[in-house]
């Protein structure tokens, strides 16, 4: 182990007294325990609202637009690609703005936004405009991970930051098994109360909406304002965000959390999007209604997959603290591939002897796994005056790699008609990116070289 080879992770990163301590957290200082507690209310919430879409919305085709199901799987995957353009588009621009403007002002817009865009969606009637109001949605959906990523390594010290990754990534599990449990299950609570399919979508919909607004007041009263102390200048935004970029060439393990950023956004959109979706097509066919096999899919997706990467995520933030860093995203993408390959192998989820039950516990374990792996990695190595762009071009590189996993992976489903075939792909992804941080860890640690100062 790491610790056998040199001091303890405290001995290298000692803690701050300046700053708050509660349990085994060191706070950086100037956050209050208000500041802790509205960005945990966040890491909740901002999870609950982002997910909920791609969840739901295999209902809305089926019941509100009654898309063919052999146009589905595309028009999902050109729907979360989409997002993903506008999110690619804005999301380096969005983190380098924060280390000018502050997180909260651009976090409190976000879920504004996303409201909106979550009130007109329900009302489309066409794929024209299902494809217009995703574009609104897409803009809260760009602003709102970085601005979460973003003061998540702001709040903490490095003694404890994969502790406190582990820790919020519970918290995060705990927002998409909110979705699961209340906006997965409302569609069919509302048809049981005697609406209509089109109404129940949109009453869905339209209750996320006011949580949206709720958020963004609580973040604007409860959030730290002002920029990052560690912002002593304030460089164009431009520049900044070519800064994020730049550090990518210059640290090889920068590179490697922007690559795994990459895949574990893939990985948790994937199984968001596809496997309700694989539920719903599969369920139909077997003479359910779309409601009651989106019910189950709820069930198996929040108190399965998504319990088991709470119950696990923070014994992977001790073993972040507790050996290199690299070393653990190489641990937590192998524990993803095991999971996703294990799904994908599956024909039949309804059936008792298919095992999905510890298929979805693998799938939430190393779902967590690469989600705080990476990021333990990406706090460690980004510069704290050039975060909020290093976390943007994280987030972009996530982006990009959810628009591609949901391109690919919607047509695999229509051209094979296999609709869990995506998470045979994710699961070679995985295994991809345990093999680059092999890489990195053995040829990776040479000294760096001295930081530029042109981009600042």
């Amino acid at each position: 182990m790491a610790s056998s080879r040199g001091p303890s992770l405290m001995e290298r990163y000692p803690p701050d007294p300046r700053g708050k301590h509660v349990l085994v957290y060191w706070f950086m200082p100037g956050y209050s325990y208000l500041n802790i507690l509205t960005l945990l209310y966040a890491s909740v919430f901002n999870l609950t609202l982002l997910t909920m879409v791609n969840f739901v919305q295999p209902y809305l085709l089926e019941e509100v637009l009654q898309i063919p199901r052999g146009e589905q799987g595309a028009l999902t995957g050109f729907l979360a690609a989409l997002q993903e353009v506008v999110v690619i588009s804005l999301m380096g621009l969005v983190g380098a703005l924060s280390d000018r403007t502050g997180r909260r002002i651009l976090f409190s817009i976000g879920f504004v936004i996303l409201s909106l865009g979550y009130f007109l969606y329900p009302l489309a009637n066409s794929q024209e405009q299902l494809i217009l109001f995703r574009v609104v949605v897409a803009v809260g959906a760009a602003i709102l991970p970085v601005m979460l990523g973003a003061s998540l390594i702001d709040f903490i010290q490095e003694c404890s930051r994969g502790k406190w990754l582990g820790t919020t990534s519970i918290f995060n599990g705990l927002g998409v098994i909110l979705m699961s449990i209340v906006f997965g299950q409302l569609p069919e609570r509302f048809e049981w109360m005697g609406f209509s399919g089109a109404l129940a979508g949109r009453y869905t919909f339209w209750i996320a909406a006011a949580v949206g607004i709720l958020s963004a007041i609580l973040l604007r009263l409860g959030f730290k304002g002002g920029p990052p102390p560690e912002v002593k200048d304030k460089p164009s935004v431009l520049k900044n965000f070519a800064r994020g970029i730049t550090e990518a060439r210059r640290n090889p393990r920068i590179a490697l959390a922007y690559a795994s950023g990459f895949i574990s956004r893939g990985d948790l959109v994937v199984v968001g999007t596809f496997f309700s979706l694989w539920f719903v097509q599969v369920g139909v066919d077997q003479g359910m209604t779309a409601g009651q096999a989106m019910g189950r899919a709820a069930f198996l997706f929040g108190a399965v997959i998504q319990l088991s990467a709470i119950c696990w995520a923070y014994f992977m933030g001790m073993i972040c603290d507790r050996i290199n860093r690299t070393s653990a995203v190489a641990i937590g993408f192998g524990l993803a591939a095991v999971g996703y390959l294990w799904l994908g192998a599956i024909d039949d989820p309804f059936s008792p002897g298919s095992l999905i039950l510890f298929a979805c516990i693998a799938t939430g374990i190393g779902e967590t796994s690469t989600v705080v792996s990476s990021a333990a990695l990406l706090g460690q190595e980004a510069p704290p005056q050039y975060r909020g762009a290093v976390v943007g071009v994280y987030n972009k590189s996530g982006a990009i790699g959810i628009m591609l996993a949901t391109i690919v992976g919607g047509l695999l489903v229509d051209r094979l008609q296999v609709p869990n075939a995506p998470f045979t792909m994710m699961g070679v992804c995985n295994l991809i990116i345990l093999l680059a941080a092999v890489g990195v860890r053995i040829w990776g640690n040479k000294p760096l070289p001295p930081q530029s100062t042109e981009a600042a």
